[in-house]
């Protein structure tokens, strides 16, 4: 799994800044200022029904809100079968606070009833399977994160 994050100050735009700086994320801890904007990149490849979703918690809106995602695929303009790529999610901090967000990252095997765009039917706070011969053997991982705004 890649996940980077990129920061810098935006420029009004859904793209982190030009300056924006990139590191391998290891810790879900994130401190940010006022106004400025950060990335979080995933790999994901649809034709192995792998994704990634930004589901609840959600971020607090007055604290942290998403800029929306843009996906590039790793063979550039050109479709290439079986082809993955990369999901980046942008953030961008408004006012002093501490909140939290999860990303949840499914493949074929840890969720069903999931597309593109919508994420698997969770119940409660985790998207645990059911049980049956058709369902997925374990559960989807979650990455929760924890934003403060100074």
């Amino acid at each position: 799994m890649v996940l980077a994050l990129a920061t810098g100050c935006g420029s009004g735009t859904d793209e982190a800044g030009e300056g924006s700086t990139s590191r391998a994320v290891k810790d879900t801890s994130i401190t940010a200022e006022p106004g400025e904007r950060f990335t979080l990149t995933v790999a994901q490849n649809a034709s192995t029904r792998e994704y990634w979703y930004l589901v609840d918690p959600e971020p607090d809106s007055s604290v942290l809100v998403s800029r929306g995602q843009v996906y590039a695929s790793d063979s550039g303009d050109e479709a290439v079968a079986g082809a993955g790529g990369r999901l980046t999610f942008t953030f961008e901090a408004k006012g002093k606070g501490t909140t939290r967000f999860t990303l949840l990252h499914c493949t074929f095997t840890t969720c069903q009833g999931n597309t593109s765009t919508q994420p698997p039917e969770t119940a409660g706070s985790s998207a645990t399977p059911t049980t049956g011969a058709t369902t997925p053997s374990q559960a989807p991982e979650r990455i929760t994160y924890t934003v403060t705004v100074n």
